[in-house]
């Protein structure tokens, strides 16, 4: 380990040992493609949060927070999740366990490359995330911060982002819409200038649109900064209405992100 490796993994020891609780982490895994976003195709490795702060119907992520009976029957398959599932489920870890695992994936000291950190719902975790940040970038990773935009970053957290996969969740999502639109949040998100914001449409895609529309409106969104993505766990769904959809997005001016993974592992949670 390098001088400057091994000053950086004192001081994550030193911070988990006072002001940062371990991580509420579902899995870790990869290599794999970024399914989503701007970033879609880009090899990376993601660290998947455990817990979420909204209860989307047709999230694809469910046992990362659908582990009571209330919050399992607002899923689409209303099937309740494990906490304590060995392969899904919550596991604290610290900043350094985090690291030793994605170590058996990949040669992170050596190798750069995008991590992802997804969820759930990271922004619930930025003060625990801030050590495991403060190495990855140390050692040259891009790091993409996955979220809804109902909560701002902090500017420690910030400061170590490199790219906001912004996601805020729409009426079909099955969230109140004060639960779920948080303008002043998606204002401090944009205004970071790492931010991109994509927005997920069903196969009933004209009213996804229209609010999509509505938001970028009162947020005053760049639209070549935005991208609607096609719902679906399945890659024949995905493409069906990616094509009923296209056509009304490059109109606007916004992009369109298949789901990449999807496309080539269907449901795969650990793809």
């Amino acid at each position: 380990m390098s001088t400057l490796a091994a000053v950086y993994q004192l001081q994550i020891l030193s911070r988990q040992s006072g002001r940062f609780p371990k991580l509420k982490i579902s899995q870790i895994f990869g290599p794999t493609v970024q399914g989503e976003g701007s970033a879609a195709g880009r090899h990376c490795l993601f660290v998947r949060l455990f817990g979420c702060n909204q209860v989307c119907f047709w999230c694809d992520t469910p046992y990362t927070w659908a582990v009571t009976d209330e919050t399992a029957a607002r899923t689409r398959s209303g099937q309740r999740y494990d906490r304590d599932d060995p392969a899904y489920g919550l596991k604290p870890m610290s900043a350094t366990e985090v690291l030793d695992e994605l170590k058996a994936l990949w040669d992170i000291e050596n190798r750069p490359t995008i991590i992802v950190i997804s969820g759930g719902e990271p922004m619930m975790q930025q003060r625990e995330l801030v050590p495991l940040l403060e190495q990855l970038r140390a050692w040259g990773h891009e790091v993409h911060i996955e979220t809804a935009g109902t909560i701002a970053p902090l500017p420690e957290l910030d400061a170590l982002v490199t790219q906001y996969n912004v996601s805020p969740k729409l009426g079909t999502s099955g969230n109140r819409l004060a639960t779920r639109y948080k303008p002043e949040v998606l204002t401090a998100l944009r205004d970071t200038g790492k931010a991109w914001f994509k927005f997920v449409a069903t196969e009933d895609w004209e009213p996804d649109l229209a609010e999509v529309d509505q938001m970028v409106t009162d947020v005053a969104l760049a639209p070549q900064r935005v991208m609607v993505m096609p719902e679906g766990s399945d890659s024949k769904t995905n493409v069906a209405t990616a094509q009923k959809v296209v056509d009304a997005t490059l109109e606007r001016g916004y992009g369109l992100s298949f789901r990449t993974h999807v496309l080539l592992w269907n449901d795969d949670p650990d793809r």
